[in-house]
């Protein structure tokens, strides 16, 4: 018989309780996190050298593109009043002075169709500060643990400078064989610099660390930043002279995550460093008998940690006059989802929401695709119910973000003079099901590491929002919806995102597209010979690996059904046959979500590749182009791509072709899930394009 961990759960009757979250404890403490962070008393870093700095270009060295030298080093900073300063990796701009190293920084700001080119340098030393897995592919002990490999995520790029993981580089000059020198310099040399066409419509971008075995580790220690890429359409709402909403480019920046801090040294940090696990956890439910002796450090299967950063502070206060404000939100966790909601600040208990009564609602604009079709009116008092949340019950959830999802959305405090606001997240840890152990809220019944009244450790209380007492004389929420209602649908249809009308979205179980091929792909969760749980994505092509039925490791090699070509139009089937919702990334395209829809699978693990009711249609804020997309437990997913290729670089007024990957051949990118855990151990898969 074939075991997974779906059909155990299954013929266990304990789906929803222990079996769930057996393995996954491993985000319990091994040693007491610090629990006197003061909540709101610091305010939110915004953009700027104290905040997150804005990297200045050089223009003078290649016409027409904005040069960019960006480097790597450890360094410290504050992240909230009440700890010492944190030891952290990050990047900083190196292009025009010294760098100045704040985290999440530096931002990028850049011009659709005006190229960036990026040198980045690793500057980091040969220690990490956070524990090393040595038995996880790319991890292993003659690899240098500084290596790293900048992606810019949600990129429409050439593979030589996507940042797949492959293409690290150290200090040392070592590097993956995926790395190649192929774009000249103005003399005319090979280097190994990245271009970025730009060739998209204004979103928000992200650059992140992509390094094979290790991006878990590094992005969760600094290696991330954002870029944010502005087009015409864009200026002519929002700019300075915006006919929707003037001067709201690029709107606030949040970026949410999620980390822990030290209370006590161990031996990667001393009190106020960031705690990440290092023990493992063998499931008791391992098929194979007995498994290999558990190595240390160890991978856990997620990990969500204890106090929200907002900016890179944690529980920070944003003060605002009264207005319509854009934000730009950026879920940058490594396992953790968000449901936000938006409450008015309890009177009688400073710091917390008060439930009953609900603030603003969420204009949602864009996704990580860009502009949506038409805005989206996200309800921001719906407090997470599990079962409507699978049952798509818009009641049950309000604003949910997975793993890199962004959401572009206008909140309207212009009627909220002297009132206070809670950020507020409720989303189940793991999602959908969750454990207590996760979840950190005042007053808590179940999870006694949670703070008390005005202090964290806290999940839920992300960050307060006071609106001064003063007067408001600008546009209104009905009169900006209008004009929103009148621009995007003429945005989106010109850009050439979208391949499917929106109005076809979700009409037909086997929509058609001319000349489009269907494929069938699986997300599946087993063993590793170490007893840990590990997640897999695969065909329908049955595999036998880590005792799941469909699952392959990322270095297993490419099936015929996995080809593709410059020019293919794609529809893809992606069964989740696991517990957890998986946010899925695709490099290189964007995708549509078309619908979803359950499906069954067999007592052996085999699924019937046939759904056994209607595609649903995606939520209002979903119907654009993405490159994440959540993909819930007995669902398929189904998405729909194009592979065309970006603009071959032109430099020194000649045009330079790319490289096919010394790798793999073709042109060498990937797609994997986005909680960084399961990234790495294993669920990730090439995605290699032929020409």
């Amino acid at each position: 018989m074939k075991t997974t961990r779906r059909t155990f759960i299954q013929t266990s009757a304990l789906a929803g309780a222990g079996v769930l979250v057996s393995g996954r404890r491993i985000f319990g403490r091994t040693l007491d996190p610090i629990k006197n962070l003061r909540k709101f008393v610091a305010a939110l870093p915004g953009l700027g050298p104290t905040g997150i700095p804005v990297a200045t270009p050089n223009t003078s060295i290649y016409p027409g593109v904005d040069f960019y030298k960006i480097v790597m080093a450890q360094h410290q900073q504050q992240m909230h009043p009440d700890l010492p300063p944190t030891t952290l990796w990050g990047y900083a701009d190196a292009t025009l002075g010294p760098p100045n190293f704040r985290y999440l920084g530096p931002a990028v700001v850049a011009t659709s169709g005006r190229p960036v080119r990026v040198k980045f340098g690793n500057g980091l030393p040969p220690t990490h500060p956070l524990p090393i897995d040595n038995s996880i592919p790319g991890a292993e002990k003659k690899e240098p643990v500084n290596r790293a490999c900048a992606h810019l995520h949600g990129a429409f790029v050439a593979w030589a400078s996507d940042g797949n993981p492959f293409s690290w580089s150290a200090p040392d000059g070592s590097h993956g064989p995926s790395r190649v020198a192929w774009l000249p310099n103005d003399k005319g040399r090979p280097t190994d610099e990245n271009w970025y066409p730009n060739a998209q419509s204004a979103r928000l971008l992200w650059y992140h660390d992509h390094a094979l075995g290790i991006t878990r580790l590094n992005a969760y220690a600094g290696l991330a930043a954002p870029y944010v890429l502005i087009d015409n359409d864009e200026l002519g709402m929002f700019g300075s002279s915006g006919t929707v909403l003037p001067d709201q480019v690029p709107g606030i920046p949040l970026v949410l995550q999620d980390k822990s801090f030290k209370s006590v040294a161990d031996k990667w940090g001393g009190p106020g460093d960031l705690w990440y696990p290092s023990v493992g956890e063998q499931d008791p439910d391992f098929p194979g008998g007995k498994p290999a002796k558990l190595p240390f450090p160890s991978v856990v299967p997620e990990f969500f940690a204890d106090t929200i950063v907002i900016n890179g502070m944690a529980f920070p206060e944003l003060t605002l006059k009264p207005g319509l404000y854009r934000f730009r939100m950026l879920n940058g966790t490594n396992s953790r989802m968000f449901n936000l909601q938006l409450y008015y600040e309890d009177v009688l208990n400073a710091g917390e929401p008060n439930l009953a009564a609900k603030g603003p609602d969420f204009i949602q604009i864009g996704t990580e695709g860009g502009f949506l079709p038409q805005p989206a009116i996200v309800p921001s008092g719906n407090q997470y119910d599990r079962d409507k949340y699978l049952a798509h019950d818009p009641t049950g959830y309000s604003l949910v973000l997975g793993g890199a999802e962004r959401a572009d959305v206008i909140i309207d405090f212009s009627t909220s003079a002297n009132s206070n606001f809670i950020l507020y997240n409720d989303a189940a840890a793991p999602f959908p099901d969750g454990d207590a152990a996760a979840d950190y809220f005042t007053g808590s019944a179940d999870n006694p590491a949670s703070g008390p009244l005005g202090y964290g450790p806290n999940t839920r209380t992300m960050m307060r929002i006071r609106i001064t007492n003063e007067s408001y004389s600008g546009p209104t929420a009905a009169a900006v919806l209008a004009a929103l209602y009148a621009k995007l649908p003429t945005l989106t249809s010109t850009s050439g995102s979208l391949l499917v009308p929106d109005a076809l979205i979700g009409t037909a179980n086997g929509l058609a597209y001319p000349g489009a091929t269907s494929r069938l792909r699986t997300l599946n969760e087993g063993w590793d010979q170490y007893g840990r749980l590990i997640q897999m994505l695969g065909t329908s092509a049955e595999s036998g690996r880590n005792y799941t039925v469909y699952g392959m490791e990322y270095m297993d090699a490419l099936l015929p059904d996995e080809a593709c070509s410059v020019g293919d139009v794609q529809i893809w089937d992606i069964y989740n046959t696991t517990g957890d919702t998986h946010p899925i990334h695709f490099h290189l395209v964007n995708v549509q979500i078309l619908g979803r829809a359950p499906f069954n699978i067999e007592s052996d693990g085999t699924v019937i590749f046939t759904p056994t009711g209607p595609f649903v249609p995606p939520d209002t804020n979903e119907r654009g182009s993405k490159e994440t997309v959540r993909m819930n437990p007995n669902e398929v997913t189904r998405v729909i791509m194009k592979f065309d290729l970006p603009p071959d670089p032109v430099v020194n007024g000649q045009p330079v072709t790319v490289p096919q990957s010394p790798r793999t051949g073709g042109f060498e990118y990937v797609w994997h899930c986005h909680i960084l855990e399961h990234e790495e151990h294993d669920m990730m898969r090439p995605l290699i394009i032929s020409v």
